[in-house]
This record gives C-alpha cells, structure tokens and sequence, in this order.
C-alpha cells in the first residue's frame, strides 16, 4: 500500500507516460527524495514548500491538491469529501503551541546540524513570543 501522496504522483506520471526517472528530471527534485516520497506507506513528515511547487508544476497538478494529499500522506485523517480534517475549532493555544514545540523537537533531532541550528532558533523566538504575552 503506498501513501496518498504517492498515489497522486504515481497516477498522473501513468497518464503522463513518464518513468521515475524522467519525473526527477522534469522537476528538478532529486531521486532520493522522490524515493521517499513515494517509498513508504507514511510520509513521516511533511514535504517543503518548494518541493511540492516543483513537483506540483512539472506534474501539471495544482499545489493545493499536492499539499492535501501530502497532508494525508503524514497521517491527517480524510473527510468525506477526502480533504484532510483539521481540528482547530477545539484546540487552545497553548495545546497548538505545544503540539509546534514537539514537532520542532522531533525534527531537530532527525536533522542535520544546518537544520537543527534553524529549528533551535526557531523554539526559542517561540519561547521568547510566550514569554512576552
């Protein structure tokens, strides 16, 4: 079973008549990570921006349906209408800020030193915000 990103990407590279290959090249994304895009059955987080315009445009897909089904693919549950569901409407801040503090810190801690450096910045100009209202 593969990962509702996948699905996409796959499909449209099918109509398309492209291999994986021939994808990497048109978008311009690297084969490692179009390999984990489409390897595992859940993404384990999600695709930058960047990455999903390039892959968004050279596949001819809007953005917004790349975003949703990257959304899916890293867990979020589907609606009926097959959008990823959001439940903000009963979340505080505080719960918002600290479900933000845990994914910083599980990605600081799969990152490279540039990345965990970023992410480090970022907690603190967090904290600092907290602190301050």
């Amino acid at each position: 079973m593969t990962n509702e990103l996948a699905t996409v990407i796959e499909g449209r590279l099918s109509e398309k008549g492209w291999s994986v290959a021939r994808f990497t090249v048109e978008s311009g994304v690297s084969a490692d990570v179009v390999a984990g895009l489409l390897g595992p059955e859940q993404l384990p987080c999600m695709p930058d921006e960047s990455t999903l315009v390039r892959l968004a445009k050279s596949l001819d897909l809007p953005y917004r349906q790349l975003v949703v089904a990257a959304g899916v693919a890293c867990g979020l549950p589907k609606n009926q209408e097959g959008e990823p569901t959001f439940v903000l409407r009963f979340v505080t801040n505080q719960e918002l800020l600290n479900e933000l503090r845990r994914r910083l810190v599980r990605g600081r801690n799969n990152a490279d030193a540039q990345q965990r450096r970023l992410t480090h910045l970022a907690l603190m100009q967090q904290a600092l915000v907290s602190e301050a209202s």
